[in-house]
């Protein structure tokens, strides 16, 4: 059966999935510009037990997979999940890598695996060593991922954001703006060195820009930087002002130099999954070229999805003016042949290539394929960005309970499921679209009678995610290696105390909404900042 007859979506059902869907979108675009937005608190304390701990571990060999920034459907959101068939396979998806670039991810998640696997239990411990090793690593990281990382540091430099910081703070007469001053002017140099010679070959960007994290990380432990950079975000209501992005930048940039600690703690805890291990992939769904055949105005779609009365009087007071911001031209531009490309989520194509190679398995009498250290830890599957609403939802209401990353709830018109290979699989997928269908329309009926959108400018958190403690002086979120011995020290292992080693301290798929008919929402989950809540 073809792409475009949808096996497990018939016409019915993808005109009562897709409009809500694609109203939920137009309106999100609208509140947007109309700054009627409301953003959740993704900030939530990270947990240390060691089942968070290997999630993230599965979320950060996500991320340092995911390459490119603002590409069209998400291009390189990835995500991962590592299975036990005796031997240890890490399968790898992405939204839409071809096969070259797929075996190109491979050779170096392989080859950051194999220099973690040959690092003996005894050299684990040596401070120095591991100094050596976490350099290694972050470089061969920050030279692969170059295309994001210097969308970051690039951040930092429109409208003289940096700048703007630096005078700012310095000017507002505390001591703690002093210190914040001083430590972002601090980074000046570091930056300078990596943005500035754009023809440095990528050891050369890896160096400069390793230097550049361990000194953000030398601030966010020490100083008062990044609680103030939060308290200065929350007093500005423009999610685009200085502030807000440089915070943005600054967080996402090290969440690389924490994803490097991350991997180096799961050789600690799991040595197992670095040994006679294979990295795999699997293919990219296709985009389809296919729009259903939705009503073309919200006025046509909510009489269809909602008798609320609630829902429908609200639209009526304020039908002028969401049409004073084009909403039908905008639901129009959805579903136009050109903008409508729907994929199958990494996450989701993953799940799925799982499940088919569980079920191959059992019809062969082969010993089963499990998800490793199921018993403990249950299914779960890792990826580059916190999920979208649709892949939550997907996950939520499938039936094989296999868990994914936290969502930031930003939802993506160009979305579907995976065909379905029987029968029965194509029933299944229909009651979970079905669920589905039930919540985006209970969403969309929120949006229009709340007149907001809860939705993130960035699809990565602000502060980088570590499940190894705090990152900012205070509560907050890259935590002290006293913390992994604590960890360590609860499930048996050995001593994770590196404190005075360089480089291996701690001491130290979407663009703004266009207006009608201009770009295209990239489902471009803008990054990983190395964990949701986990």
């Amino acid at each position: 059966m073809s792409h475009s007859e949808y096996a497990h979506m018939p016409p019915s059902l993808r005109k009562r999935f897709y409009e809500p869907v694609i109203l939920l979108n137009a309106l999100r675009s609208v509140y947007l510009k109309d700054n009627r937005i409301s953003e959740p608190d993704l900030e939530g304390s990270q947990g240390k037990s060691p089942k968070e701990t290997y999630f993230c571990f599965l979320n950060k060999l996500s991320q340092i997979c995911d390459s490119q920034p603002k590409q069209p459907l998400g291009k390189t959101v990835s995500a991962i999940v590592a299975l036990d068939s005796g031997t240890i396979e890490f399968r790898l998806a992405s939204n839409q890598r071809d096969s070259r670039e797929l075996d190109t991810v491979r050779e170096y998640l392989t080859d950051i695996l194999e220099v973690l696997g040959r690092v003996t239990d005894h050299e684990v411990n040596d401070k120095a060593f591991m100094g050596t090793v976490f350099s290694g690593i972050l470089q061969k990281v920050l030279a692969f991922n170059r295309p994001r990382v210097e969308d970051y540091m690039a951040a930092l430099v429109p409208a003289n954001r940096l700048p703007f910081c630096i005078e700012y703070s310095a000017a507002d007469g505390t001591s703690e703006g002093k210190i914040a001053a001083d430590a972002l002017r601090s980074l000046q140099p570091h930056l300078e060195a990596a943005v500035d010679k754009p023809r440095l070959n990528d050891d050369e960007f890896a160096r400069h820009t390793e230097a550049l994290l361990q000194t953000i990380n030398q601030h966010y432990e020490s100083s008062p930087l990044e609680e103030y950079m939060k308290q200065k975000t929350r007093g500005h209501n423009n999610a685009d002002s200085p502030w807000s992005e440089v915070r943005h930048a600054l967080g996402r940039l090290l969440s690389y130099f924490i994803a490097i600690k991350v991997l180096i703690s799961a050789r600690k805890f799991w040595p197992r999954l670095f040994v006679d291990f294979e990295v795999t992939s699997i293919p990219s769904s296709e985009p389809l070229a296919d729009p259903p055949a939705i009503r073309r105005n919200a006025k046509g779609i909510i009489s269809r999805m909602s008798r609320n009365k609630a829902t429908l009087d609200a639209y009526q007071r304020h039908a002028a003016h969401l049409q004073a911001h084009h909403l039908d031209e905008r639901i129009r531009d959805h579903v136009h042949p050109s903008r409508f490309r729907p994929i199958v989520h990494a996450e989701v194509n993953l799940l799925a290539s799982v499940l088919r190679s569980q079920a191959a398995a059992e019809h062969e009498g082969e010993d089963p394929l499990r998800f490793f250290n199921e018993a403990e830890f249950g299914a779960y599957i890792g990826s580059s960005k916190p999920t979208c609403f649709l892949c939550r939802a997907y996950f939520a209401k499938h039936p094989s309970g296999v868990g994914c990353r936290a969502t930031h709830g930003n939802l993506y018109g160009n979305w579907r499921a995976p065909e379905a290979d029987t029968d029965e699989g194509a029933a299944e997928q229909r009651e979970i679209l079905e669920g589905m269908v039930k919540e985006v329309r209970n969403e969309a009926g929120r949006a229009i009678r709340e007149r907001s959108y809860t939705r993130r400018k960035h699809d990565s958190r602000d502060t980088p995610s570590n499940p190894l403690g705090s990152t900012t002086v205070g509560d907050t979120s890259v935590g002290r290696w006293e913390d992994l011995d604590e960890l360590a020290s609860r499930m048996g292992q050995v001593s994770l105390d590196v404190s005075s080693t360089r480089g291996w301290s701690d001491d130290s798929r979407e663009t703004s909404p266009d207006s009608p008919g201009h770009g295209e929402d990239n489902d471009e989950e803008d990054d990983d900042g190395g964990g949701a809540k986990l």
